[in-house]
């Protein structure tokens, strides 16, 4: 399932009661997700990595007090027990990694703290919330030809967990890519409109493969690169893209920034006009679908920070420029775009709604 769904998925299994467990290739969002849940519901984070775990590790090492064997508390479970007495979070989520990259040992302990929420004496708190995650294993449907080398867990292990599958989707990443929160430049974007299949190949014939996570490097690259070219040759840059993308793409990405010889359009420069001017909507005609989509989101993230009757006007003759099916679709996404006072602002805009019934013209 993508981004999004996934998030809800989860948020509802962990308020059921159950334990999810995210079944996604690497660099596929795992860790980003768990995060945006913290963020979202104000949970403080404890991520433990179940691959850096060494057997007897998280159950504690054993001392003797008094003549009795205790086990010290590993230092995770500490920062939970810190955390869940801070009265500014709403509680802790446990966010177990790689669980099947580990020693078959350390799942074992692991698996314990998950399922009976306790480990040689220490108990979770009920205000400690528990999500797992991991890579494919190849005997899996639909993971047949993945290579990672894990320990696979029992069918009864299995079964505790609700299974939930994460997948990378292009509109999700591109939405995302052009959230304030992320700084993606415009050719990455661009980039990824016209080759959607190279966000994420985790079957690729190459020895590095691009993954959601690697264009994220990719970019802060790039924006890098751009600022310090004299400094940063193309051919250095490239060795960078290639070391998180692989050859053919990088390749492929580098020539495609070499030919790149007319900006985008920006919105600070579009909305300075009072009146959309003959030339530019002409210019606007002749762009790809992909530079205008890029265009309408960005101009969409302008007009909601600036919302007024001109800029509401030059939005809507800027619609009427764009290819019919590409403007339904842009109009269709607009409520989930911007506030919802702009987008009221919009219905009540004659401009806006000549621009949708034409299309059925």
């Amino acid at each position: 399932m993508k981004f999004s769904e996934a998030i809800s998925t989860v948020e509802l299994v962990i308020e059921s009661g159950c334990v999810p467990l995210i079944i996604g290739e690497a660099g596929i969002g795992k860790t980003s997700l768990v995060k945006r849940i913290c963020n979202k519901d104000n949970y403080y984070l404890v991520n433990i990595d179940a691959n850096l775990l060494k057997e007897g590790e998280i159950g504690g090492l054993p001392i003797v007090e008094g003549g009795r064997t205790k086990y010290a508390t590993h230092y995770k479970l500490i920062e939970i027990e810190k955390a869940v007495s801070d009265n500014k979070y709403n509680g802790v989520l446990l966010f177990i990694d790689e669980l099947n990259r580990c020693e078959h040992a350390v799942q074992q302990e692991l698996m314990n703290l998950i399922l009976n929420r306790e480990i040689n004496g220490y108990r979770l708190h009920d205000n400690v919330k528990i999500v797992a995650a991991m890579n494919p294993s190849n005997k899996y449907d639909g993971f047949e030809d993945s290579d990672y080398q894990v320990v696979d867990m029992d069918k009864a292990q299995e079964d505790r967990f609700v299974w939930i599958q994460l997948t990378s989707d292009i509109k999700e990443w591109i939405k995302w890519a052009m959230s304030g929160e992320a700084d993606v430049h415009d050719h990455i974007i661009e980039f990824l409109s016209n080759f959607p299949e190279y966000l994420n190949v985790p079957n690729s014939n190459e020895s590095i493969n691009a993954t959601p996570r690697s264009w994220e490097r990719v970019a802060k690259a790039y924006n890098v690169y751009l600022k310090n070219t004299e400094i940063y040759p193309i051919d250095i840059f490239y060795n960078v893209v290639k070391g998180n993308l692989g050859i053919s793409i990088a390749t492929d990405f580098i020539n495609y920034i070499k030919n790149i010889k007319n900006p985008l359009i920006k919105p600070e420069d579009l909305f300075s006009y009072m009146i959309l001017p003959i030339e530019v909507k002409e210019e606007v005609r002749g762009e790809s679908h992909s530079r205008l989509y890029i265009l309408a989101k960005n101009s969409l993230r302008y007009l909601s920070e600036n919302n007024n009757e001109v800029n509401r006007k030059l939005f809507s003759d800027l619609l009427t420029c764009y290819p019919k099916d590409l403007r339904l679709g842009i109009m269709k996404e607009i409520k989930g775009d911007v506030k919802e006072e702009v987008y009221m602002d919009l219905l009540n805009e004659d401009m806006f709604l000549d621009a949708f019934f034409s299309i059925y013209e």
